[in-house]
């Protein structure tokens, strides 16, 4: 498994507490059903779950801040995953997984 395993998982259990706190179905927010980022060695991290929507292929995308041992959820972030005031969208993550597969790693 990955260097970001425990902190992905992590921060997609926050998501589906809160979603679920919220009155919403968590049935498709797996890490095998979504599209997850890492940058700055762990410290953010952005996913976003794929939909069975044919109008809408995923959720707005989730970013959290690492503080201590914990994450918390960032707000004023786009749903978009563009144009966010951190310029992820510019960057290469460090970790790049869809589906539960890896698809990049910085080296």
């Amino acid at each position: 498994m990955d260097v970001f395993s425990k902190r992905i998982d992590k921060v997609i259990n926050q998501e589906i507490k809160h979603t679920k706190d919220e009155g919403m179905s968590t049935e498709a927010m797996t890490r095998d059903n979504a599209i997850i980022r890492v940058y700055d060695g762990g410290k953010y991290i952005q996913l976003a779950f794929y939909m069975d929507d044919p109008d809408r292929e995923l959720t707005p995308y989730y970013y959290y801040e690492k503080f201590g041992d914990s994450y918390e959820e960032m707000s004023g972030m786009p749903g978009s995953g563009e144009g966010d005031r951190l310029g992820f969208y510019k960057k290469a993550p460090d970790y790049e997984e869809v589906k539960g597969k890896e698809t990049k790693l910085k080296e």
